[in-house]
């Protein structure tokens, strides 16, 4: 029985939508199973030709990863418990004593008075701050039930997802040459005049997002950290690392100077936060708009505005794995814009695919 051109083209649509419908709650796992067995496949490779065995430089790698998270996360946690010990002798030496209005706080703008009269009657008198602490408590208590029972469940579903992931990757390092053979074989079904176009610049425009994202995380991490203690924050170093990850997610390094900028304001240091939250903004704009495009968009070639919208129409549409689809998808039109006069492009698309696998 043969089918109509058609029906051959769009029995296979069907089929990959239904599959996704299925697949739905687990193709955030999938996806990033994939990005991560692209990154580190070259490293994967390297092990390989050194004479490790696939399941071993599997799991090395898997663990890697997990170490390369979990890791400076325990170590941060130790940090914070001390310094939350700290923190804690703070606020009890401050509710004995009671916290004097600060000198800035007079010289706002008309909120000056109310927020004397309101700081006086709950925070200058002693014991005025555990008072506060246990009415807000008290008031906010059954939001934080409701919420605690939420965040436990999505706790419990986020971490079936990573468990998910972390197996999906491991057997694509063990299969990894399986499966590129048959996403080859249907690439090439599909889509025969695109296909080695996308098989192309698919790894090298989700290898310079990451490149990208993991050097300026670093780069925000030390150049405000040298910030903070030139400003006198506390602990500058541990706010270095927590702006490092924070900056790994879009909007978390303006967060992290803001809220450091907020604790100098609140110790009465005007000019050291005005100064921190100046450069902060000005570094933000210098990594976001120049450095970080252009290291993206030099793997694949691809102008400055290309990769700068390409990262923000991904994250505004898809979150966090958006950083990877949007650069790819801008990739792609430029390939196909240039249909093939790139040398590079010409030099890597007319190589065997079965010569290419994930590099």
């Amino acid at each position: 029985m043969r089918y109509s051109p058609f029906a051959q083209s769009a029995l296979p649509l069907l089929f990959a939508i239904g599959l996704a419908f299925v697949l739905q709650h687990f193709l955030g796992s999938l996806a990033w199973a994939g990005l991560l067995a692209v990154i580190t496949w070259p490293l994967h490779e390297r092990l390989l030709r050194r004479g490790w065995p696939r399941p071993l430089s599997a799991a090395f790698l898997v663990l890697l990863l997990v170490a390369a998270f979990a890791g400076p996360s325990i170590l941060l946690f130790n940090a914070l418990s001390s310094e939350l010990a700290g923190v804690q002798h703070l606020l009890a030496h401050l509710n004995a004593d009671g916290v004097p209005v600060p000198a800035w706080l007079e010289r706002l703008p008309l909120v000056a008075e109310p927020a004397i009269k309101w700081w006086n009657e709950h925070l200058a008198q002693p014991g005025g701050i555990s008072i506060l602490a246990r009415s807000t408590v008290g008031d906010i208590m059954p939001h934080l039930t409701g919420a605690a029972r939420t965040w436990g469940s999505n706790i419990l579903a986020n971490a079936l997802y990573l468990f998910l992931a972390l197996l999906t990757l491991f057997m694509l390092y063990v299969h990894g040459p399986a499966v590129v053979r048959y996403v080859d074989r249907a690439g090439e079904r599909l889509l025969p005049a695109h296909y080695p176009t996308l098989r192309w610049v698919f790894p090298l425009s989700v290898r310079g997002t990451a490149l990208g994202l993991c050097s300026v995380a670093i780069l925000e991490g030390v150049v405000l950290g040298i910030a903070y203690a030139l400003a006198g924050a506390p602990a500058p170093a541990l706010l270095a690392v927590i702006t490092g990850y924070l900056a790994l997610v879009p909007g978390g390094a303006p967060l992290s100077f803001t809220m450091v900028s907020l604790l100098l304001l609140g110790q009465g240091h005007s000019g050291a936060a005005l100064g921190l939250f100046s450069w902060g903004a000005v570094e933000l704009f210098m990594v976001d708009k120049f450095i970080r495009p252009k290291l993206i968009g030099r793997a694949v070639n691809l102008p400055f505005l290309a990769v700068l919208f390409g990262l923000l129409g991904g994250v505004s549409t898809l979150g966090v794995i958006g950083l990877f689809v949007g650069p790819f998808m801008m990739a792609l039109l430029f390939g196909w814009l240039r249909a093939g006069r790139q040398d590079n492009t010409t030099d890597n698309t007319s190589r065997p695919l079965k010569d290419q696998q994930l590099s």
